[in-house]
Parts: C-alpha cells; structure tokens; sequence
C-alpha cells in the first residue's frame, strides 16, 4: 500500500512546530480525537495560524519498538478517509 503523508504538530519548549510524517497506514494502529490539543486550540494556545475550526487527532503507530503517538492535523475522521481501504478496520476498534 501507498505511503501516507500527515501533518503533525508537535511542542518544542514551549514553541509549536507544524511538521509532515510520512507514515505505513498499515502501522496505523488507533486514531483518536485529540481532546487535550482541540481545547488548547479553542483557548488559542496553539499559535500555527491554523484555520480556527481545524481539529486535531492522535494516531498511534504500532512500531516494533512498541507504540509512538502522533498528534496530527485533521479530524479522525479526516484520516481515516486518507487511509481509505483501512477505514472499516480501524473504526471496528
């Protein structure tokens, strides 16, 4: 299956940084939305000059080395339509 490009945002000392992850959407274990992100968002704290409606999920990568989390732009909702195929078996979760 093709590779899936994501945009992730991520918080370096008190910094936001807007980031692309090029990712295995076969290793794409959970997508979840971010609640903690999408509060600071409506609170303004996340300063990407993102449309203020933007949501934020967390995907959680399945990684031989256990599991790593990404917060990435877009609803789950949004990324489960990039993934496409593996949609139905993610949301069965």
């Amino acid at each position: 299956s093709s590779m899936l490009e994501l945009i992730t945002i991520s918080n370096i000392s008190g910094t936001w940084y807007l980031n692309k992850a090029i990712v295995n959407p076969n290793h794409i274990a959970l997508v979840v939305p971010s609640n903690e992100h999408n509060a600071l968002m409506m609170e303004g704290k996340i300063d990407l000059g993102l449309d203020s409606q933007v949501t934020f999920s967390k995907v959680k990568m399945a990684a031989i080395s256990g599991f790593t989390e990404l917060i990435v732009v877009g609803s789950p909702y949004m990324i489960l339509e990039k993934i496409g195929k593996n949609t139905k078996q993610l949301l069965k979760g």
